[in-house]
């Protein structure tokens, strides 16, 4: 694959928001998902996990608990209660799609992690979310490369923890994101995108 191919194919990514009812196979699954691990890895410790979801029971079972903890937050301030006004729809967006990967990864305990977490500017980082970011943006490409719907959604993640619970994730796993997968009958039209010129600071 040249340059211009794989242009094109970054350039044909969209985020997904409709599926169609046709199921996702299995092995369709796991040869992309095999291939997208293939990304580079903080010291190759290859700290991601990926929880499927494909019955409607489980998805279902975790919209309901989305929209339960979105009700805990709605009254807390009128800034907050107008912002869900448009906004609330796209925590449960997911609940159409035919998978959901649930994407985590493991917080590193050691050396590196205990510097990062003495300074407010780094206590965000870790080399494993940085590693996992990359294997999805693997997924998502892999996916549109066989024309199958993505959308990488952080909005659920205000119930992760009750998320866990409900599919007995074990407690060493953050969850990231997750990421919809799924056929599609329409493409979306392109958002627009600041060019390189405008991202871009040379420093001599």
């Amino acid at each position: 694959m040249n340059f211009t191919e794989i242009s094109d194919l970054i350039r044909k990514r969209r985020s997904i928001r409709n599926f169609s009812g046709e199921p996702l196979q299995r092995e369709e699954l796991l040869e992309i998902i095999d291939i997208a691990v293939h990304a580079p890895s903080n010291n190759n410790r290859q700290g991601w996990k990926f929880f499927v979801l494909s019955t409607r029971e489980r998805i279902e079972e975790v919209a309901v608990q989305v929209e339960q903890d979105l009700q805990q937050v709605n009254g807390k301030s009128a800034v907050i209660d107008e912002m869900m006004k448009d906004y609330s729809r796209n925590f449960t967006i997911f609940r159409n799609a035919p998978v959901i990967l649930v994407c985590c990864f493991v917080k590193p305990a050691g050396f590196n992690f205990r510097i990062f977490e003495t300074d407010d500017e780094n206590r965000h980082f870790t080399g494993e979310l940085i590693s996992l970011s990359m294997a999805m943006q693997n997924i998502l490409l892999l996916a549109t490369s066989r024309d199958i719907g993505s959308l990488i959604m952080t909005a659920p993640l205000i119930s992760a923890r009750a998320i866990k619970k409900i599919l007995a994730i074990p407690s060493k796993y953050t969850i990231a994101a997750f990421i919809c997968l799924g056929r599609h009958d329409s493409i979306t039209e392109p958002g627009s995108r600041k060019s390189g010129e405008e991202v871009v600071a040379f420093i001599d």
